[in-house]
């Protein structure tokens, strides 16, 4: 054998040893926590399951929820978004930074079906940074056996990794009103200045002029029913959603049955009720586009809904 041919047989041999080290490379994570560096940058982060999901996209440092997506790399829509709740997003965000990556558990594509880490039944979680670009793309499966692990790949890649650090239930879902702010008040009880309730024939109006004296129509009352109402205002959150086809009636000139607005010193909410679905013996209400159109059950309003025969002059 001639050295010319040996040397081609070196080259193409170094060649190849180069190909498979590049292959071996970019099956092996850079990180062994992925989503470290990407939960800090993040702006834009979106949730798939098959065909469905939900965007979550930041905001000044507010964190705002998007109807579904239709596709995952499609632009995202001019559809709805609401306020996203805080702790649904903290639960998120802490599980998928602090997860790391142990052991591969598989390199072959016809078994991420078996870890639930295939596009119909893993969850994707994509995250972008509006000065970056993409940061990370993952597919997140089902938990492992021993239940202290969760099965977890990179979207582009075949390999199946066990991940320790989150559980399935930090991740959320893809259904918008999972991630939506049940919050429809949120005052300090102190920094509560004034509420006027409005329902049917009656009005009452308080009114804060001291730390715990309190007067309704400029006569002072009894701190301790008004104490108790603020502690129902202060911090009022809805039960559920209202679903627009469900209900397509339900708007926001229809909630006509009563008002509550709750005034602090920098701040103003108005909580407008509607007629009671006899039903499901809840209420209608809105704090207005931001919210949308929620629920508050009936043992709620009726505690709201204060008239002045409530509040006894203070003697």
């Amino acid at each position: 054998m001639s050295f010319a041919l040996l040397k081609k047989l070196g080259i193409a041999a170094g060649v190849l040893l180069l190909l498979l080290v590049v292959y071996l490379f970019r099956q092996v994570p850079h990180s062994t926590r992925p989503f470290a560096k990407a939960v800090d940058q993040a702006t834009t982060i979106r949730l798939m399951r098959g065909d469905h999901g939900v965007e979550l996209n930041k905001t000044a440092g507010t964190w705002w929820v998007q109807e579904p997506v239709a596709k995952s790399d499609q632009v995202p829509q001019n559809s709805s978004k609401w306020p996203a709740a805080n702790d649904t997003i903290k639960t998120l965000l802490d599980g998928i930074q602090a997860m790391q990556l142990e052991d591969l558990i598989s390199d072959r594509p016809e078994r991420q079906a078996e870890f639930e880490v295939d596009p119909s039944s893993g969850l994707r979680i994509v995250m972008w940074s509006t000065s970056s670009g993409l940061l990370v793309d993952g597919m997140f499966g089902k938990q492992a056996p021993d239940m202290a692990h969760i099965y977890f790949r990179y979207y582009d890649k075949p390999g199946v990794y066990l991940a320790r650090g989150i559980l399935p239930g930090d991740l959320g879902g893809v259904d918008v009103n999972s991630w939506r702010s049940h919050q429809l008040i949120d005052i300090p009880e102190m920094k509560i200045q004034a509420i006027t309730i409005q329902g049917k024939n009656f009005k009452t109006e308080l009114v804060r002029t001291s730390t715990d004296v309190w007067t309704m129509n400029g006569t002072i009352v009894d701190p301790a029913p008004v104490n108790a109402l603020i502690g129902i205002l202060a911090h009022l959150r809805c039960s559920n959603f209202i679903d627009p086809v469900t209900y397509p009636a339900i708007t926001p000139e229809s909630l006509t049955f009563g008002q509550v607005i709750v005034k602090s010193a920098d701040a103003a909410v108005e909580l407008n009720i509607g007629p009671e679905d006899l039903k499901s013996k809840q209420f209608p209400v809105s704090t207005g586009p931001d919210m949308g159109l929620a629920w508050l059950s009936e043992p709620v309003v009726h505690s709201i809904q204060q008239k002045p025969s409530a509040f006894k002059e203070k003697k």
